[in-house]
């Protein structure tokens, strides 16, 4: 029987360890890694979980104030539907073409020499207004017609003096002599029958819209 003696076998024995150690580290290194990424998904789980939170607590409080916030805007549409409508009117208002002024007007010009038997007169139109007006009446004196023709440019004159309106014009739709005569001053004169046509403009020329701003390319 033959006897062999292993003289090597400490040495065997140490390049077995150092043949494991690399692969112990790997595997603790690996280990390392694992749990980094575990500890890091659980880190961005936590945050994950805490912004939701978050979210869900918004999300219930916006859920509450919605109901009032729609309702709020609504009133404020009403609440700037009438105003809008408010400042119509108002506008409406001031514009408004009162004809007491310019009766009175008329009035201060008119002579004892004349009889007015009708008078009729429309406005018409936003903004700069265009007017009409029909002024037909008697005349009497020596010259009844001289003296419709002096009551419409006195007429005229008055009119134009007045800042309110922004043109006068007058001209008669008719001048004829009268059937009849009337006592003045205890004299027995002539008449005349006159209907003035009188043309004025009033009011203000809306201010031009805003020019449209060029789409920048």
């Amino acid at each position: 029987m033959a006897l062999h003696l292993n003289l090597y076998h400490e040495v065997q024995k140490q390049r077995q360890l150092e043949r494991r150690d690399p692969l112990k580290l790997s595997l603790f290194g690996l280990g390392a890694i694992v749990v980094c990424f575990a500890a890091f998904y659980g880190i961005q789980l936590g945050r994950t979980h805490g912004i939701n939170m978050e979210l869900a607590k918004v999300k219930a409080e916006f859920d509450k104030v919605e109901p009032a916030a729609k309702a709020g805007k609504k009133r404020d549409e009403e609440i700037n539907t009438q105003i809008q409508l408010n400042e119509l009117l108002a506008k409406r208002i001031e514009n408004r073409f009162y004809w007491a002024p310019m009766l009175e007007q008329l009035m201060q010009v008119v002579p004892r020499e004349v009889q007015i038997t009708r008078f009729a007169g429309d406005i018409a139109g936003d903004g700069l207004r265009k007017g009409q007006v029909a002024i037909d009446g008697l005349s009497a004196g020596s010259d009844p017609r001289r003296v419709a023709e002096e009551l419409r440019t006195a007429i005229t004159e008055k009119l134009a003096a007045n800042p309110k309106y922004k043109s006068v014009a007058s001209s008669f739709k008719a001048l004829d002599d009268g059937t009849e005569n009337v006592n003045l001053d205890g004299k027995q004169v002539p008449t005349a029958t006159f209907a003035i046509n009188l043309v004025l403009n009033t009011g203000e020329e809306p201010p031009p819209p805003p020019p449209a701003r060029k789409k920048k390319g």
